[in-house]
């Protein structure tokens, strides 16, 4: 489909690349090197569309390509994009997981801050690398439509592997825990208890229950439920600035405060002893995890108004507010919480760096209720993004059953079958973690070590990208430094953990290393594809086609179909 640029031959020089599927062509238009410093260059190489189909280039090459447009519409503008991103980024992060990074650098105040700068350098860096890339796709989907653009061979490769990586780690769970954890200690349960007992994992899996129950009876009952509770996180938001500048700018007479910051706690360690690269690796992952979320707004990249523009200026934006937020709870963190009690708190952190300010009425029960409902705020999102994205899954037909899988369920129209799944492997997992030790911890690490390989593989495919297709010019450009630095960083939070003994912090009893299950889930996801498309079919004599059907509630689904040879 020719872009509005095409209707003025003498400013645009046009090549045209046919890309067929079937009876279908498509053309995709792309720009010569002088047409770079045209204002038309901020229009996108390829528009967004919603169905997703793969494509057989003229090279026998394939990549996804969508070919509808999407139904609900532009609808988020600047403001609302802001808020999006804010939302997706500042979770329970900020609350849980300074305890750990500081217990990882062995309380030397250096090292804790220098993880929090690289991480934040990481995330504005990979912000761009992502606007360079949806300014090139602006399309929903995010790191899966990326990936599937850039990595096209070996065939169906990469939408397999990331779309059963997704579905195994499709899980509400460390939120669920700091859910339990902030729930029971508001109501003044000791953090001893909650510690060394089950309490705060049933807890969280009651919330899980109640969610996934309210998303399946009604969409818009369980969209009302997480509007409301989202609202606490803007107020925790304010709550989080206005405090961190009460203990930071006024003298200790009026706040009376004792100051536990100072000047060489940046120049001394509290037990180097347990200070390695695996333990820095894990702390750079904790605080990947607080600054998560700042991919997560081009898997609606479609329903955002002027989309390049918009999310050019929506992702800095939001990304500086929690990192200048983030900087200022951490050192009003350090001021107020002696070491001891600070890395002995854990995921607990935030709640007694509130009790200490405010007091036991307003610190230790409201903020701390406030933020056990923030962090279910975060479930109930959690739980209906994962149940769609589980659903667009099924719809791929990789898996079995794929009709009743992907399909609506008639009296409510949600996809219970892809929200019951997330709901099973959450409460599989809370179930089987220990309620002492490092739990927590553990999740974060697991669910971040993937991820990076994932954060890898895209910066590396903008380079590809670029060789591949130089006479393309995107109108936003990540730079080679900070796409450089990401690869430099996430290789060693990749390699460092299998150069040292296990970070004991991040150690489970009974369960491999986060970094060995990670890789060895990941290693299943290649199996199965290797298995369904290269091995049964060679064995057997077949090639797999790929046809659409349609369910009776309109759902279109993909079945793949045997074709003898």
């Amino acid at each position: 489909m020719p872009s509005a640029s095409n209707t003025d031959p003498q400013s645009h020089e046009l090549k045209d690349m046919l890309v067929k599927k079937d009876a279908v062509t498509v053309q995709v238009a792309s720009r010569s090197k002088s047409d770079a410093s045209d204002a038309s260059e901020l229009e996108p190489i390829i528009s967004p569309f919603k169905e997703y189909s793969t494509i057989i280039a003229d090279d026998d090459s394939t990549f996804q390509l969508d070919l509808e447009d999407l139904p609900q519409g532009r609808n988020l503008g600047l403001f609302s994009t802001i808020v999006l991103f804010i939302a997706r980024i500042i979770g329970s992060g900020i609350w849980t997981t300074p305890s750990a990074v500081l217990l990882m650098c062995g309380g030397n105040l250096t090292a804790f801050f220098a993880l929090w700068i690289i991480a934040a350098i990481v995330a504005f860096s990979g912000l761009y690398v992502y606007l360079e890339l949806g300014s090139i796709i602006p399309r929903s989907g995010g790191t899966k439509v990326f990936l599937e653009f850039i990595y096209q061979r070996p065939k169906y490769l990469v939408s397999v592997v990331f779309g059963l990586y997704s579905l195994a780690f499709g899980m509400c769970l460390s939120n669920a825990l700091v859910f339990g954890k902030y729930a029971l200690y508001s109501f003044g349960i000791s953090s001893e208890y909650i510690d060394s007992s089950k309490s705060a994992n049933l807890a969280g899996l009651a919330l899980v229950l109640v969610s996934t129950i309210v998303h399946g009876v009604s969409v818009h009952h369980g969209i009302f439920v997480q509007n409301i509770l989202g609202f606490l996180k803007l107020l925790l938001v304010a709550i989080m600035v206005f405090t961190s500048l009460y203990v930071l700018c006024f003298p200790q007479k009026l706040t009376g405060l004792e100051n536990h910051l100072h000047y060489n706690d940046f120049f001394q360690f509290q037990d180097s002893s347990i200070v390695s690269v695996s333990t820095i690796s894990a702390g750079l992952l904790q605080c990947f995890f607080t600054f998560g979320g700042w991919n997560s707004v081009h898997t609606v990249a479609s329903e955002i108004k002027d989309p390049v523009r918009t999310i050019k200026i929506a992702g800095p934006v939001s990304l500086s507010i929690a990192f200048v937020n983030y900087m200022l709870i951490n050192v009003a963190y350090l001021k107020v919480v002696p070491y001891d009690e600070f890395v002995k708190a854990g995921p607990l952190i935030g709640s007694i760096f509130f009790e200490k300010v405010l007091g036991h009425t307003l610190g230790r029960q409201f903020v701390t209720v406030s933020i056990a409902l923030s962090s279910a705020s975060n479930v109930f999102v959690v739980i209906y993004g994962v149940s769609r994205m589980n659903q667009e899954i099924f719809r791929e037909g990789y898996l079995p059953f794929t009709k009743i899988t992907a399909s609506n369920y008639k009296h409510t129209n949600t996809p219970l079958f892809s929200l019951i799944l997330c709901c099973a492997i959450t409460t599989f997992w809370l179930l089987i973690l220990p309620p002492q030790g490092n739990s927590y911890n553990y999740i974060v690490s697991l669910e971040g070590y993937p991820t990076q390989i994932f954060i890898v593989l895209i910066a590396v495919g903008l380079f590809v990208l670029r060789k591949r297709y130089p006479d393309k010019h995107a109108p936003i450009r990540a730079s080679l430094v900070g796409t450089s630095f990401i690869v430099i960083i996430s290789m060693y939070v990749l390699i460092a953990p299998f150069t040292a003994p296990t970070d004991p912090s991040t150690a489970l009893e009974l369960l491999p290393p986060y970094h060995i299950l990670g890789l060895l889930l990941l290693g299943l996801c290649v199996g199965y594809w290797a298995i369904m498309f290269k091995v049964l079919p060679n064995i057997r004599g077949y090639q797999l086609e790929k046809n659409t059907i349609h369910l009776e509630d309109g759902l279109s689904v993909k079945e793949w179909v045997k074709v003898w040879v």
